[in-house]
């Protein structure tokens, strides 16, 4: 099965690229429309974003022919984050703009068109990225929640997180997760709700994104990236103008930065700006077509 990159963002930006350097099959939509999130699976990807006040959806196996939907947010319940497990793509969000009462959600599809019912979570803040593992989906979000779902429909939090060690992504490798953060934090888990192994790095280290590429995880931060081999010993290496956010697909990372600057790497160290698009891109993803 060949692989394919595709990057989403401002002004319905999206474009693809089966090696991560050359992008093609640039398309924009409305000005004001936004996808936020991607995610691959099935064969296929899903990118979720907002236009007004109404969450959009666009499914495609190919990244030139979409299939657009939408689903009524009321200007407050956005998508925030999405995610392909056990045949379903779930789409998680709530209301940014609340602190403590966010209201938080989950869409449920099967194919990124046909999305249900709205489905009411519990817990006051927001989850935005996600990772499976051993059966489970474990999320993390808005100051310091961490929930586990075995379907996204039922969800646990983990007790006691403190807001300081908020985690901004987080990935399932070598049977456990780990979830990266803040000054360099990094947390092991192997159910999601109890965390441990607390490390943190130097000041303004902020790690904003990590990946499990099937041998070792890699956490790409500002100045630095970090490796390892099982979420315990870790190698930091200092980087060079580093993404926020990243992708790795046959052999290769790609990540994006502001403003529509899309970067390539060989080993999430050294980045190199392969193309830059009028509009800012705010998610990129790898997958099987």
């Amino acid at each position: 099965m060949a692989g394919l990159f595709i990057a989403v963002g401002q002004n319905g930006q999206r474009l693809i690229s089966e090696n991560g350097t050359d992008w093609t099959h640039s398309e924009v939509g409305k000005e004001g429309e936004t996808w936020r999130v991607i995610a691959s699976g099935g064969g296929r990807f899903v990118a979720a974003g907002s236009f007004g006040g109404t969450n959009i959806f666009g499914a495609t196996s190919d990244g030139v022919t979409w299939e657009f939907s939408k689903h009524e947010g009321n200007y407050s319940r956005y998508v925030r984050g999405i995610i392909f497990h056990n045949g379903n793509f779930i789409a998680l969000g709530g209301d940014p703009g609340s602190v403590g009462a966010a209201k938080p959600f989950a869409l449920i599809s099967a194919d990124g068109k046909d999305w249900g019912s709205l489905i009411e979570l519990p817990g006051k803040f927001i989850l935005r990225r996600f990772a499976i593992g051993n059966g489970l989906i474990v999320g993390v979000g808005d100051r310091g929640r961490r929930a586990v779902s075995p379907d996204g429909r039922e969800w646990k939090d983990a007790e006691s997180v403190k807001a300081i060690d908020t985690l901004v992504d987080v990935a399932f490798g070598a049977g456990r997760f780990v979830g990266v953060g803040l000054n360099g934090l990094r947390m092991t888990s192997d159910d999601g709700l109890n965390w441990y192994n607390r490390l943190v790095g130097e000041e303004g280290e902020h790690l904003n994104s990590i990946l499990w590429t099937g041998s070792q995880f890699v956490a790409v931060g500002d100045g630095a990236t970090f490796s390892s081999a099982d979420g315990f010993v870790w190698q930091r290496t200092p980087n060079h103008d580093a993404p926020l956010t990243v992708a790795f697909g046959g052999n290769a990372y790609v990540g994006l930065n502001w403003k529509g600057r899309i970067l390539q790497s060989t080993d999430a160290v050294a980045w190199k700006e392969v193309f830059k698009c009028p509009n800012n891109l705010e998610s990129v993803a790898f997958g099987g077509v």
